[in-house]
C-alpha cells in the first residue's frame, strides 16, 4: 500500500511541475501577439489548475507517508510553510490569468497583469524548488 501512495504522491509532484516552466512560459509572453498570446494563457490557466489539483494529492498522500515514517520537527514546518506558499502563489495566479485573457478578448492592455503573473510565476517556482529538496534532503533536517 506505501509503495503505491508514494507512486501518487510522486504523479502529484508530476502535474506541479509546471510550476517550474511558470516562470519560462511568462517571460516569452513579450514575444506573442494576439491569439498565439491568448492561446498560451489558456494552456497556462489550465495547467495551473491542473498543478492545483496536484497540489490537493500531495496533501492527501503526503499526510498518509508522513504517519509512516519519523521526521523531525524542522522538516514538518518546512514542508507546511512550503505547502501553504505553494497554493497560495499558485492560487494567486489563477486571477491574473483569467483577468488578462479577458483583457484580450476586449482589446485593451494587460502588462500590468503580465507582471503580476512574473511575479508570482517566480515565487510559485521558488517554493516548489524549496520544497523538492526538502523532500529529496529530508535526512539533512533530522
Amino acid at each position: 500500500m506505501e509503495r503505491f501512495v508514494l507512486f501518487l504522491h510522486v504523479l502529484g509532484a508530476v502535474a506541479m511541475g509546471f510550476y517550474l516552466l511558470a516562470p519560462l512560459i511568462v517571460a516569452q509572453f513579450g514575444r506573442l501577439e494576439g491569439e498565439a498570446k491568448s492561446g498560451a494563457l489558456s494552456v497556462m490557466r489550465s495547467l495551473n489548475a491542473y498543478a492545483q489539483y496536484g497540489l490537493v494529492l500531495e496533501l492527501i498522500t503526503g499526510i498518509y507517508l508522513f504517519l509512516q515514517d519519523d521526521y523531525s520537527v524542522l522538516w514538518l514546518v518546512l514542508t507546511i510553510v512550503l505547502f501553504v506558499l505553494i497554493g497560495a502563489f499558485g492560487g494567486m495566479m489563477a486571477g491574473p490569468l483569467r483577468r488578462a485573457l479577458d483583457g484580450i478578448r476586449e482589446r485593451r492592455d494587460i502588462a500590468a497583469e503580465l507582471r503580476k503573473l512574473r511575479v508570482f510565476g517566480s515565487l510559485v517556482c521558488a517554493s516548489f524548488v524549496g520544497i523538492l529538496f526538502v523532500m529529496m534532503f529530508h535526512r539533512l533536517l533530522a
